[in-house]
This record gives C-alpha cells, sequence and structure tokens, in this order.
C-alpha cells in the first residue's frame, strides 16, 4: 500500500470522526429540543446507544470499502482524534448548522404532532361524552329500578322446610 493511500484513509478516518462527533451531537441536540415529558426524553440513551452502534457499523462498512476490511491500529486513534477535532474546532458552526436544522424542521414537524395527538384526544373526549350523555338516562333507570327491587328481595324468605 502506497503512503499516499494511507494518508487519504487516515483523512477518511479522520472526518469520519468529525461526521460521528456531529451526528452524536445533533441526536443531542434533537432529543434536547423535546419538551422535558416527551417520551424521546426517556428514552434518550437508548436512541443514543443506538446512533452509536449504527455509527460503528457504518464506521466498519467505511473501513471495508476502503481497506478491504483491514484494521491498522492508526483507524480508531484518527477517528477519536477526528472526534476531538469537532469538538474543539467545528463544534460551535456545526452545532449552529444544527440548531438552525432542528428549529426550521423538526420543531415544526413536533408540533405538528403534538397538534394532531391534541385532535385526537380532543375526539375522543367529544365521543365519550356523548356516549354518557346518551346512556345516562338508562343509567339513571337501573339504578333506581336495581335498588326497589333489591330492597324487596331483601326481605323475601325463602321457604325452608323445618326439620
Amino acid at each position: 500500500m502506497i503512503v499516499s493511500e494511507q494518508f487519504v484513509q487516515l483523512l477518511v478516518m479522520v472526518l469520519s470522526g468529525i461526521a460521528v462527533g456531529f451526528i452524536i451531537d445533533s441526536v443531542r441536540l434533537i432529543v434536547f429540543s423535546t419538551p422535558k415529558r416527551s417520551s424521546l426524553r426517556r428514552w434518550m440513551m437508548v436512541l443514543e446507544l443506538l446512533a452509536w452502534i449504527l455509527l460503528g457499523g457504518l464506521t466498519y462498512y467505511l473501513l471495508f470499502w476502503l481497506k478491504d476490511g483491514a484494521w491498522r491500529a492508526y483507524d480508531p486513534l484518527a477517528q477519536i482524534a477526528g472526534i476531538f477535532l469537532y469538538q474543539t474546532f467545528f463544534q460551535t458552526f456545526l452545532r449552529f448548522i444544527a440548531k438552525i436544522f432542528v428549529n426550521i424542521t423538526w420543531r415544526p414537524f413536533w408540533f405538528v404532532v403534538q397538534l394532531i395527538i391534541a385532535i385526537i384526544r380532543q375526539i375522543l373526549q367529544i365521543l365519550i361524552n356523548i356516549g354518557a350523555f346518551i346512556l345516562r338516562p338508562f343509567v339513571k333507570i337501573y339504578s333506581y329500578l336495581s335498588n326497589t327491587f333489591l330492597k324487596k328481595f331483601r326481605y323475601i324468605k325463602y321457604n325452608k322446610r323445618q326439620q
């Protein structure tokens, strides 16, 4: 393998480290842009773990594509260096871009989802209230009849043979 090929592969691994840092930061940004009581925040650890697993698989695919699966010791070090480069140099700019993207796409999407859920809840509440209103006379009649007949049945004595 030529030194220039190794250098290009090293740069690709550093860039993949920068991409991993950006993706994990974006996942955290998306999760924290939701309300505190949302189910997405409750499952944040699982979501981030799945993101790390997916990114690890994609990194292995990148290694397989670049080097036919040959793994060198400098590959994870280059990716970790890329994550550190993202943290030190690129995080403020890329996080700003991610915040703009989240504000343009994710928040309106989350608002529409919340609006649909609220409309469905209101429709169900209206249907329950209509059903309760329709059944109210029958419940009143049933409770009146059951109370009057139960009072009469309490005093009925059965014919028991006396021995």
